[in-house]
């Protein structure tokens, strides 16, 4: 069996894009970034803000949209990481995806996803805990402290253009769908043929070097919770 870290694939990379894994992103940004006449005819017309122009996106992105079949064969993957991806899915296209995870893993292969700990969000509502998080949020009301962490609607309707608008009525993918606690992803995971399904530790992982990709900020004090699980032989 080839080593199962030969190729590795990171969905949903942002800005996110270490050395020896397969980057993958479908935000639009990191699209107009790859031909910069369009970008520069988009940022004239409002569409694409000043403050998104100079972000350093990597032109080595794969573009491409995780709702659609992922660009990849069956069983050419040893591992498969995302963070802070899943819960701008639908459920139904949550499950989609972990299918194609499934597909393009090897056997033993390995998915790690982290995501939003939606129990730790209502503890922290309820007042029980308190989360890591900007100033500003802290500040808030327990309802409006709630409502930001749970990202699923803006505070107020799109702005910009005309063309910027419905571009993010249409896309809608920024915001929050769907939220998990632990129990919930493990099931998902299991649903879609996973084994070994296991709640982990920020660098805890049966994918070596998981610290050349994982944040601090994406799990520790809070910020999220990871599940891992392999593909069955």
């Amino acid at each position: 069996m080839p080593n199962i870290d030969s190729k590795r694939i990171h969905l949903g990379c942002g800005l996110n894009t270490p050395k020896g894994w397969v980057n993958v992103d479908g935000s639009w940004n990191a699209w107009v970034t790859k031909y910069s006449k369009i970008k520069r005819i988009l940022n004239h017309l409002h569409v694409v803000h000043d403050r998104y122009f100079n972000i350093p996106w990597s032109p080595n992105i794969i573009i491409h949209d995780v709702r659609k079949s992922l660009p990849f064969p069956d069983n050419s993957a040893g591992a498969v990481y995302a963070s802070h991806l899943l819960e701008h899915l639908y459920i139904e296209e949550e499950e989609n995806l972990l299918m194609e995870c499934f597909r393009i893993l090897w056997p033993r292969g390995v998915l790690r996803i982290v995501v939003p700990d939606l129990k730790g969000i209502l503890e922290e509502y309820m007042g029980k805990k308190e989360l890591e998080g900007a100033e500003t949020i802290k500040m808030l009301g327990p309802a409006e402290r709630l409502n930001r962490r749970l990202l699923l609607r803006d505070l107020s309707p799109p702005k910009g253009s005309i063309i910027f608008r419905l571009y993010t009525t249409i896309k809608d993918f920024h915001l929050h769908k769907y939220l998990h606690d632990v129990d919930s992803l493990k099931e998902l995971f299991e649903k879609t043929g996973f084994k070994e399904v296991q709640e982990m530790h920020y660098h805890q992982s049966r994918i070596e070097d998981i610290q050349d990709i994982e944040q601090e900020d994406c799990i520790m004090n809070g910020a999220g919770i990871c599940i891992e699980g392999l593909k069955s032989e």
